[in-house]
């Protein structure tokens, strides 16, 4: 068990999800707050179709499950807007280009919000932003509040510049993820961490979790390193669920550690979602002959934290209450 010591930059997990295409929390915090380079490229692009396509508005649009989020735009600022009033919402369910001549035409671009009020968009070009496992994160796009059309080198202009952006994340996503778990690797967890740390609201709590697999030693010995490494594996898609579910932050530390960060909310809600969290991997029922549990069992501990405490000291204490965890027999949860 390591205590962390270093905690300052961005984070991304990306696991593909082929059948779905609803993007995961994770990756949109991620692009969302975190990394300046895709913010450089997302801003270049929209700079560049703007100018090619001559519309009066464009920009990448994140979604995530209920909305639509500007991370780069040019010619208009805009608030958040509901995913199910969103232009955006079609684009992501096709794979090309999707253009509407004239919104107001069709009855079923009435409601977006767009369309409805300022700036009142009757041209729509679009095209999905995808990682590299093939999940949706969002659209580039063209507008403008008069009919218009779209030839085929403006076409192909989209697909260049979305190829553009898809082999940046590519490269970036590279950087973050570890390999074997899928979960972000320690430096872009703890680049998160610190990055959310530093964002939180004035009042916001923040709870630092740390989780690690009992008797892990033991396991590779008894079983074998490829053993190890399935079991790893599997209990890291038990994590990045639950953080998925709650909106946490989730990586691995390194070794059989994982770490998670929750913000705004309440002590009993994380509770009960680490509680969760220890359940789903008991009920993996991972064989373990040398553990007191006779299957593969977590012990987590957690620190719930308020305004003028470090990144560092939360995660020390959260790793006190793990030490805690393990002394009190292991497989459960301590909230320090």
């Amino acid at each position: 068990m390591s205590l962390i010591t270093s905690l300052d930059r961005p984070a991304s997990r990306v696991q593909s999800s082929a059948d779905s295409p609803e993007p995961e929390h994770a990756i949109i915090e991620w692009l969302l707050h975190d990394d300046q380079v895709m913010r450089e490229c997302f801003r270049h692009a929209v700079a560049i179709l703007k100018t090619a396509l001559g519309t009066a508005y464009s920009a990448v649009i994140l979604l995530d499950a209920e909305h639509q989020h500007y991370r780069a735009e040019a010619g208009l600022i805009l608030d958040i807007i509901p995913r199910g009033r969103s232009l955006a919402d079609y684009v992501v369910r096709q794979q090309d280009v999707f253009v509407v001549e004239d919104a107001r035409q069709d009855a079923r671009y009435a409601q977006c919000q767009l369309v409805s009020a300022a700036p009142f968009i009757r041209f729509y070009a679009a095209i999905p932003l995808r990682v590299p496992g093939g999940e949706v994160v969002g659209v580039l796009c063209a507008m403008d509040p008069q009919p218009a059309t779209l030839d085929a080198a403006q076409r192909d202009l989209l697909v260049h510049l979305r190829a553009m952006i898809e082999n940046d994340l590519a490269l970036r996503t590279a950087t973050a993820i570890d390999p074997l778990t899928q979960l972000f690797n320690r430096r872009f967890m703890l680049e998160s961490i610190q990055r959310k740390w530093q964002e939180a609201p004035v009042g916001q709590t923040l709870v630092a979790v740390m989780v690690d697999i009992d008797y892990f030693k033991q396991y590779n010995d008894t079983y074998g390193h490829p053993a190890g490494d399935d079991c790893l594996r599997k209990v890291a898609a038990v994590i990045q669920a639950v953080a998925d579910q709650h909106h946490l932050i989730a990586g691995r530390l390194g070794g059989e550690e994982f770490g998670l960060l929750a913000s705004g909310m309440p002590a009993k809600a994380v509770h009960q979602a680490l509680e969760a969290l220890r359940r789903g991997i008991q009920d993996l029922d991972i064989e373990h002959r040398r553990s007191s549990f006779g299957r593969v069992t977590v012990s987590i501990g957690a620190a719930v934290v308020g305004p003028g405490v470090s990144s560092r000291d939360s995660f020390s204490t959260a790793d006190q209450a793990l030490y805690q965890a393990k002394a009190q027999g292991r497989n459960q949860v301590v909230m320090g």
